[in-house]
Parts: C-alpha cells; sequence; structure tokens
C-alpha cells in the first residue's frame, strides 16, 4: 500500500496528526557496496529482490584476452587506476597455464609421437668357418624404430652359454643407407615384413613385428602387414632341439653324473621344482573315489585322494565306517608320487625305466587309476578342484550320484512268550537283570477292580454241533484280563468249566492286547484259536459301559440316534412301537445304515420297552426316538 506524504494523494484519511500511513520496511539494513578483493578494494551496488536484498555482489573475474596480455605488456599499465591490477600470482598462473595447455595445429614427431616405437624380428646369417657339422649360424636380432625422431637400434637377446657376445649390435641412432647419393636415412616406411635391408654392409631379414607396428601401418599408410615368417633353423640348433626332444637313456646317465660331480665339488643341487612350489604351496585336488573289493569276503571301499600340486604326489586315505571292524589304519597310500607304472627291480643294481606318475590331467571324474593293482574309481571332487581344472585345461569336471546303501540298525528282538506267567511278567524279567513286577495302574485298579463285564457268547466256527453250547466271555475292567467260561446245555456231549483261563490275551485282529472296547454285543472276538460272538450282555456291563459312554460309543444313545437322522419320516408313519429287528432290517434295506445289535440295545435301553426281554423281543418307542433326534 503506498503511503502519500499529503492529504491530496489519499483523500480518505485526514491529513491530520496520528492519520499518517506510512510504509513498513521489512529489511532496513544499509546496503553494502564496498568489496574489497584481489588488486584491492571496488565499489559494486547490490542486487535487490523487491525490499529485500537477496544476492550479494561476485568478486570480479579476471579476463587473460589476448588484449589484455598485451596491455599488460606495456609498463605504464600500471599507472592505470580505473582497474583493478592484476597480482604476481596470477601472471605466473597465466604463464604455466598457457605454457600446458597450448598445442600446436600441427604437431611435431617428437610431439606427437612421443614413446612409440616399432617393433620388427629380423635375424642375419654368420658364416663359421673350420667346422665340417655347420657353415652359417642363423642369429635372431630384434630391430627397434623410434617414431619421435627417426633413430634405430639392433639388439641381440643374450643366450646362456652361447660363447658369442650378445646385447646392443647397432646403438641408437640415424642409419644412412648404403648406395645412396643423396645421403638419406632409414624411415619407417622402408621397414616391412618380408623385406631384407642392409645396415653397414650386413644384410638383416625382417621376419615378423608386434600389434602396434601392424595398427601404425594401417592407420598411417592404409598398408595390412604381411603375416610372420618363421626363422629357418640351423644345423646346430636343429642337433640341439633332437637332442633334447628325443632324450635317451645315456644323456639321462649323463646329466646325473654332471650333477653329482657339481655337487661332489662344492655346488648347489639345482631346485628344479622350486617355483612350481611357490605357485602351489597349500593347493590340494580333492577326489572322492572308492574300490569294489571283489574277493569272496570284499566289500566297497571308500577313499578320499589328495593330489598336492606343489610336487605332484598323492595321498589315499581310507573312510572307515563306525565298527566296520577293521584296523583304524586311515592311510592307504602314503604320500608320494604314484607311477603308472610301478616296477620292482629283481636284482640290485638294475637301471629302472622312467617313471611315469600321475598328472592333474589323468584326473578325471568317471575313470579309473590303477594303484598298486587296484582299480580305483573317481566318482566326485570339490568345489577347488572343479575351479581349477575349469582355469588349468577348460575341462569341467563331473559328480556322479552313487547310491550308498541305506544303514539299518539291527535291534536285538524279544524272545517270544514261554507260556509260563503273563507275557508283562517275563518282558519285565528280560529287560532287567534283577526281577520285577511289571507295573500296574493303582487308580484304575481301586476303582474298577471289582468290575467285570460279562458277555454270552457262542462259537462261530460254523459247525453244527458247537452251535448249541454257550459260553460266558468276561473281561475284567482293571487289568482287561479276559476269562471264559462254558455253560451247562443238556444233551451237548461237553461238560461245563473253565474254557480259557484269565490272562491278557491277544488279539489276533489288532496284534495287540484285548481292549475294553473290543467287546460289545454282536462282535466276534477270537480266544485261543475259537471265535466267539457276543449274544448279549449282563445288566452290569450295559450300565458300566452307558455311564462310560465316551469309551463306548455303541452305548451312547444320543450317537446312535444320530445315525437315524435320514429316517425321520418312515419313523412318523410308524408312530409307535418298532421292533428292534424290524427297525435294524428297514435302516439296511431302505437307507444302508448299518446298526449292530449293541446299538439297538441301546436304542430299546433309551427309548424302548421290554428291556429285560431278548433282543428279538425288544422295542423302539418312535415317539420317542424322534424327539432325541431333533
Amino acid at each position: 500500500m503506498p503511503t502519500p506524504r499529503s492529504a491530496r494523494a489519499n483523500i480518505a484519511v485526514p491529513f491530520l496528526p496520528g492519520n499518517t500511513v506510512h510504509e513498513m520496511k521489512v529489511n532496513t539494513a544499509r546496503p553494502h557496496t564496498l568489496v574489497y578483493g584481489i588488486g584491492g578494494p571496488s565499489v559494486t551496488p547490490l542486487k535487490q529482490t523487491g525490499s529485500l536484498i537477496s544476492e550479494k555482489s561476485q568478486i570480479p573475474k579476471l579476463d587473460f584476452s589476448v588484449a589484455v596480455l598485451d596491455k599488460l605488456s606495456d609498463p605504464f599499465h600500471r599507472f592505470n587506476m580505473s582497474a583493478r591490477a592484476t597480482t604476481f600470482d596470477e601472471k605466473q598462473d597465466m604463464k604455466l597455464s598457457a605454457r600446458n595447455t597450448y598445442r600446436p595445429a600441427i604437431e611435431p614427431a617428437w610431439l606427437k609421437h612421443d614413446r612409440q616405437v616399432l617393433r620388427f624380428n629380423a635375424y642375419f646369417q654368420e658364416p663359421v668357418h673350420e667346422n665340417p657339422k655347420e657353415s652359417h649360424r642363423i642369429r635372431a636380432c630384434t630391430i627397434l624404430f623410434y617414431l619421435e625422431d627417426g633413430t634405430m637400434m639392433v639388439s641381440e637377446p643374450k643366450i646362456e652359454n652361447s660363447g658369442i657376445p650378445q646385447g646392443t649390435f647397432v646403438k641408437r641412432h640415424r642409419i644412412p643407407k648404403q648406395n645412396d647419393p643423396k645421403g638419406s636415412f632409414f624411415s619407417y616406411e622402408d621397414l616391412r615384413v618380408g623385406m631384407t635391408i642392409s645396415l653397414y654392409s650386413r644384410s638383416f631379414r625382417i621376419v615378423s613385428c608386434d600389434e602396434f607396428t601392424r595398427s601404425f601401418y594401417y592407420q598411417m599408410m592404409g598398408e595390412v602387414m604381411e603375416e610372420d615368417q618363421e626363422p629357418p633353423v640351423d644345423s646346430f640348433h636343429a642337433e640341439q632341439l633332437e637332442e633334447t626332444s628325443v632324450p635317451s637313456d645315456r644323456s639321462a646317465i649323463l646329466a646325473d653324473f654332471r650333477e653329482y660331480s657339481k655337487v661332489a665339488l662344492g655346488g648347489a643341487r639345482k631346485n628344479e621344482k622350486l617355483q612350481q612350489y611357490m605357485e602351489n604351496d597349500r593347493k590340494v585336488l580333492r577326489f572322492h573315489c572308492y574300490w569294489d573289493d571283489s574277493t569272496k569276503y570284499g566289500t566297497r571301499m571308500y577313499y578320499t585322494l589328495h593330489y598336492y600340486l606343489a610336487d605332484d604326489t598323492i595321498e589315499i586315505l581310507e573312510n572307515i565306517s563306525r565298527n566296520a571292524g577293521r584296523d583304524p589304519y586311515p592311510v592307504f597310500w602314503k604320500r608320494s608320487s604314484l607311477r603308472k607304472n610301478p616296477f620292482v627291480s629283481p636284482v640290485p643294481g638294475m637301471v629302472e625305466p622312467a617313471a611315469d606318475i600321475y598328472r592333474p590331467e589323468d584326473l578325471v571324474v568317471g575313470e579309473v587309476i590303477d594303484v598298486m593293482g587296484r582299480s580305483i574309481f573317481l566318482y566326485d571332487c570339490d568345489d577347488f578342484t572343479r575351479d581349477f581344472f575349469q582355469q588349468y585345461s577348460g575341462y569341467e569336471q563331473a559328480s556322479i550320484k552313487i547310491d550308498h546303501p541305506k544303514l539299518v540298525h539291527v535291534k536285538l528282538s524279544y524272545p517270544p512268550h514261554n507260556g509260563f506267567g503273563s507275557e508283562e511278567d517275563s518282558l519285565a524279567n528280560c529287560k532287567r537283570l534283577t526281577p520285577r513286577p511289571p507295573p500296574r495302574d493303582m487308580k484304575k485298579f481301586m476303582t474298577d477292580g471289582d468290575k467285570v463285564l460279562r458277555f454270552e457268547a457262542s462259537m462261530s466256527n460254523g459247525l453244527p454241533s458247537d452251535g448249541v453250547r454257550r459260553f460266558v466271555v468276561a473281561i475284567s475292567a482293571a487289568d482287561e484280563h479276559v476269562s471264559v467260561w462254558e455253560l451247562k446245555q443238556r444233551n451237548s456231549g461237553y461238560s461245563e468249566g473253565k474254557f480259557a483261563s484269565k490272562s491278557k490275551k491277544q488279539n489276533p485282529a489288532t496284534a495287540k492286547p484285548f481292549k475294553l472296547q473290543d467287546f460289545y454285543v454282536g462282535a466276534v472276538v477270537e480266544v485261543s484259536a475259537v471265535p466267539f460272538y457276543l449274544l448279549a450282555a449282563d445288566e452290569a456291563a450295559l450300565i458300566y459301559m452307558e455311564e462310560n459312554k465316551r469309551d463306548f460309543p455303541y452305548s451312547n444313545a444320543a450317537l446312535v440316534a444320530s445315525k437315524l437322522l435320514d429316517m425321520r419320516e418312515t419313523l412318523r408313519q410308524a408312530d409307535g412301537l418298532v421292533g428292534c429287528m424290524d427297525l435294524q432290517e428297514l435302516a439296511q434295506d431302505q437307507f444302508g445304515i448299518q446298526l449292530v445289535s449293541h446299538e439297538l440295545i441301546t436304542l430299546a435301553r433309551a427309548y424302548g420297552v421290554h428291556i429285560d426281554l431278548p433282543l428279538e423281543r425288544m422295542s423302539v418307542d418312535t415317539r420317542a426316538l424322534l424327539v432325541a433326534i431333533r
């Protein structure tokens, strides 16, 4: 809002004391215009945004253009006070920057080809006099051409005990061309693979070059260099190659004799495997293998093979399992070189053949190695061994799965019961050295000690003569001991009395001792190899089973009634008493519901009449049964 100083500018506000409105400044700081920098102080106004000062002035940058440098070269520029003076350090920085960043448009050779050298491999032929075996000798050398100054250098690699002064053959300098009246020098255009050049009256044949030389000729001249050539082999080197490629027994004997003479004179023995030891120390290849012993009492023997890369030795250890019955000597093959051609000298002093030992390339998973006449099969290796073969030879070791026979722990079984005493008593004698009576459930013995479930039974063996016989099958609720008595029947031909003594008896159907739940009306139990069909139960047995209906589902009236849920309409039509046998037949034929005799007795005792009559004469009240089903 603008703040007028007169009443004319703002008529709404009278120009009276106390009514003058002034502008409220947010930032009342004084502007800072004096800046100190390199070259002295300078006055620079601050940039403002609205009513706030938001940016500080920047120190003026130095201008290093050519016009400014020319002006600075005049000594009278010191008296010019219109601009900031340049310090001595800034002048030095400008000189160094111009010196380090300047690069001419046409670069000289010493700058363009700095540290670039063309390398050629060549040879020359040297005559050999007064030697009937050879007339000349081929000497290899290296020609280096330095592109930065056009100089050349020829050197011959030194060979130990050659007897020839070797090394620098021609020092580095510009080599002139022979038979050239202009006196020109050799350049890179005069050097090619396959050419012969003459340096100081000696002819050099160029046979090869390195990759940088080939790329230089292709980029600079668009020329593809010829393929590398093999230098010729003179008679002296051919004889040396023949001796080293086909060593004879005499050469080996002479080599051993020379080594012996050197050591005898105080020389040190040569360690030929030092480098191998330094590179492969503590590096071991590990293979899993086995040997099938085909003898009469032989078995499969498992081993672990260790190959030491430091000295090419092999160690084989036996993997003896627990309780194998073998002596605890795990080392099958002591660490040493394993020969492919084992040799036993029959007479001392005989010359043994050269040892052919196993190498890493001979150990392949899936193949067999011979260890003193035993065929050892390699079936697996560790991860380090696989990585080594992948880097060493590019071969991927396999892994063969071996089906090990499953170990079965055979336990001693208890002897069968001999018939004397109870089976629990005999089993307790087998478990302890001191005979002890079998434990008893004293709580159950105190509560159910006098309770016995008695059932009337008949033989169910299908013989007409045994069909008229009647038995009483009793089972004790405390210890589940079963006993059988035969009732007296007139003209049956059998006397009454004990049929099976009271004892713990085995149920052939379950192969376990009889339980209380195995006894109910309508069940068939086999005692002493005789099947008994349970016809009825006494009142005490029925009451005990109804009181413990959780353990006896056939005595649970509500559970039995729930099985007849689909028969509600049929039971409503009956509307009265229905015989138990009729109800069983109706449920079986029309609805496929199986009702055993004990379930019919339970329904009759809960919802019927005539509960003291035989099952054939018992009835069920359908109205009470429908109320229970709902």
